[in-house]
């Protein structure tokens, strides 16, 4: 596993590997495009080594795992207030219904309050490839939250931002935990 940082931050922002399969015998789902992680797993990431006193959270979570997103975000020390949504143009995959849209949810540990509170929690936005997110949510969370901030489970760098993630190049990542 990669080192965590070695540094507190007033806003994370993850896209946790849920262990999201999906599609029966063929492999439609997540595991075609990256390692999965148990809900247990996740939850033993050190996020409260990095968490300020006074932290926000904003975690991508899929409609299966919405159940498992509320409990990592608790276990982390972080309490549930909202969460954002993602309109795709066009729907996925899916059993009952097939999925066009995902939710991040929004928690928070302390007291921070917003530098605007006249933020969407909506943004309609094209799909891309596999699991990317439009940089619409950077923005959103840009206006709203403080720094310092994190990309956990990253798969490239964003300026303004530090990255965790085993796709982003490792120089980037040590850095944070010296």
């Amino acid at each position: 596993m990669i080192p965590f940082p070695n540094k507190k931050y007033k806003t994370i922002y993850c896209d946790p590997a849920w262990n999201e399969s999906g599609g029966g015998k063929i492999r439609r789902g997540a595991d075609r495009h990256y390692t999965l992680m148990k809900t247990e797993d996740i939850k033993k990431l050190p996020v409260q080594s990095i968490a300020d006193d006074d932290c926000w959270l904003f975690m991508w979570v899929t409609n299966n795992f919405l159940k498992d997103g509320l409990e990592v975000m608790e276990h982390w020390g972080f309490r549930y207030i909202t969460n954002l949504a993602w309109g795709k143009d066009r729907f996925g995959v899916g059993y009952y219904f097939r999925g066009q849209h995902e939710l991040c949810l929004f928690g928070v540990k302390g007291n921070l309050k917003p530098k605007v509170r006249n933020e969407s929690s909506f943004v309609f936005a094209k799909r891309d490839k596999h699991s990317k997110k439009p940089y619409q949510f950077y923005e959103k969370i840009e206006n709203v939250g403080h720094e310092p901030r994190i990309e956990l489970f990253a798969r490239q760098k964003t300026e303004g931002w530090d990255s965790w993630g085993n796709e982003v190049e490792e120089e980037k990542q040590m850095s944070l935990i010296k």
